[in-house]
Formats: structure tokens, sequence, C-alpha cells
């Protein structure tokens, strides 16, 4: 079993992002030298507190600090830009990475990015899906390109010089192209089918009940049977959001603390959610008063907090439950108070895992290296 973390991030955004930006740069610093096996980044042109317009770039700044870790865009956002453009960043990256990228990918969760980039009112995941497919046609076939479709097209037919490359779009360094990662979020997600029909890696979201998380591995499972494909757990991330202490009553007492980097967490997903009109993904039961969904039910309904072994015995009682994953992400947070959240990562890696891994009968697997579709 591979650990991971998912940064959207969510910060206070009054802490300033000049703080926040070096903050992230020493989390990721910090879970390459604990040995975490991955790091998964968002991308958000309008959300000061998930301050990140290009996670490629944040990646690029680390490669030669964190010689280990995989590299995870957390997702781009297709609809919002051109396929070509994506197509080209994440190839270059590919190969400054020497392969260690996977090629997170969504419709986006952002309203005001939405309204930004004139998508609001359109079909997301269709555009998703025209994207993905451009991207590979781009990656993977030889100029001239007649790339025509719904939302967007690639031309190019009367600059072709093969014998000078001119016209080629760069293929990524992974053969015929990186990891594809599409999340799952909500209650009954077509993204989990999707993601099975095409044979794409998926995250369950952390800031979901469990019985959600739960059911996109249901749903994952049985479109694979329906479809006779192979059912490939190793391709199902499961992520949820933990705090590791020394003991469980320095975990009890840091959330019952007011301000906590976890209660503003969830105050600004549950406002997010909620202006978007997709709060229901937060709550237990589909029919939950919005009114109860507050930030201490989150707590107590989300976080998976304790001690190494409570902590590592509660994850293995949600594995028993919910299906077979092989990476475990956990979810990032402001480091307020920073040695708090320091130390979680260290206690997480080097106690919760192993026995975690002991009580569910697992080993440390290697970090996957272009397994491509």
């Amino acid at each position: 079993m591979r650990l991971g973390m998912f940064m959207h991030p969510i910060h206070d955004f009054k802490r300033g992002y000049h703080t926040l930006i070096h903050e992230d740069l020493d989390v990721i610093r910090a879970a390459d030298a604990e040995g975490f096996d991955e790091v998964w980044l968002g991308e958000h042109y309008f959300l000061p507190s998930e301050p990140f317009a290009s996670p490629l770039m944040i990646f690029a700044r680390l490669l030669a600090e964190c010689p280990n870790i995989m590299f995870g865009s957390g997702v781009h956002c297709l609809p919002n830009r051109h396929p070509a453009v994506i197509a080209g960043e994440a190839a270059q990256f590919d190969h400054l990475s020497n392969g260690r990228y996977m090629m997170g990918i969504g419709p986006g969760a952002s309203p005001p990015d939405f309204e930004a980039f004139g998508v609001t009112d359109k079909n997301r995941m269709e555009m998703l899906e025209e994207s993905i497919d451009h991207i590979i046609r781009l990656w993977t076939t030889d100029p001239p390109y007649d790339i025509r479709g719904k939302h967007w097209q690639t031309v190019i037919k009367d600059n072709v010089l093969p014998h000078l490359g001119i016209a080629k779009m760069t293929e990524p360094f992974q053969r015929p192209h990186p990891p594809i990662m599409l999340p799952s979020m909500s209650r009954n997600s077509g993204s989990s089918r999707l993601a099975a029909r095409r044979g794409w890696h998926t995250i369950s979201a952390n800031f979901v009940p469990e019985d959600i998380a739960i059911g996109h591995w249901r749903d994952y499972a049985d479109e694979k049977a329906k479809r006779n494909l192979p059912l490939e757990p190793g391709k199902w991330r499961a992520a949820r959001t933990i705090l590791v202490t020394e003991t469980d009553e320095e975990a009890r007492a840091y959330l019952r603390s007011p301000g906590n980097s976890l209660e503003w967490y969830f105050t600004y997903i549950i406002g997010i959610t909620s202006h978007g009109g997709f709060v229901n993904m937060l709550k237990s039961h589909p029919d939950m008063p919005d009114a109860e969904v507050t930030p201490q039910y989150c707590i107590d309904t989300m976080v998976i907090a304790g001690s190494p072994r409570t902590v590592a015995e509660k994850l293995a009682a949600f594995r028993e439950a919910s299906g077979p994953f092989e990476t475990l992400i956990t979810s990032h947070h402001d480091w307020v108070p920073r040695d708090l959240w320091r130390r979680h990562m260290h206690l997480l890696a080097h106690q919760t895992m192993p026995i975690l891994r002991a009580l569910t009968g697992t080993q440390h697997l290697a970090p996957e290296r272009a397994a491509a579709e």
C-alpha cells in the first residue's frame, strides 16, 4: 500500500499568498523526505484559498529538491483551456520529471473559474472527454492534424514540414502517455464509472462521508464487471481527512480548539459547495437539511484522528468496508500550528502506515512509473 497527499490546497487566504505558496513548497519537500509516494496539487485561478494556477510550475520548482516523489496534477480543469496548450505543457513536464508525472483531469469545481472561462452552462464532462481524446490524439499521431470537435479544433495542414519536425506536438516521456486520473466526489458518481470504462485511475474525495467513498468503489467495480474489464484495484485511491498525533487526547483537544485548520477547511468547503449547489456531497443522508452541514458535523463524520495505532485501526476498518485500495491519500491543510502538522506527516508515514499494512496484509508497493493505459 502506497501513501500519497492531496493538496487542493485549501488555506485561510487571509494568511497571505506569499506565505501560503512557500508553506506548500515546504509541505511537498516534507512529503518527499518522509517517504510519501505521491503528491497531488490542484489548479485554480480565482480562488485565493486554493491559489495555484499551475501545479506543473510548482512541481518544476521542486524537481531537484524532491528526487523521489511522484507528482500528480489534481487536477487540470480541461474545460478551461485549449487541449493543445494542456498537451504541450504536460508533455514538457513529463520529460522534465523523467516520467514522475500522473495527469489528473477534471471538469472543474470552481464557480468563479467557470464564469471567467465561459463554461458555467456548458456540459463540462462532455468537454472533458472531448479534450482528453484531443490531447491523446495530438500525442500519438503525426501531422497534418485535422481534429475537430464540438468544443475545440486543432487544424494544421498548410504548415507541415516533416523533415524539420515542424507542426509536430511534443510527445510525453511516458508512452503512449502519462497515467490519467479522474477524481470522484458525489454520491452515485458518474466519474467513477467513466474512470472504470476508460481504464483511468481515480481518487475518492477526502471531504465526503465514508459511505459515499464506499459507493465510489462499488460503482467503479460494477462498471468494470458490466463491461468484462479487469478490476484493477491499484487504480483506485481512497482519500481521507487524517490527523495523527502522539495520543488520542491530543487529537481530540486540537479538533475542539477554536479556529483550528480543519474548522476553516470545512467552513470553506461548505461555503463553496452551498453556493455551487452541490453541498449534498457532504451529507451522510441525502435528505439531511442543509443547515445541519456544519464544520463540526464534517469534523465529526469525516476526520480520522488520534494516535498512530488508533488511526491505523480506523483506516483498516474503512478499507475492509470500502474495497481494496492500494494507495491511501491524506489531505493537506494549513500548517497551523506548523509543528503539529509536520509531526502528523512523520507519524503517518513511519508509524501509522506500517501498522495499517500489517493489519491489512499489504506491503509498501513501489511508486508506479509510466504505467500507461
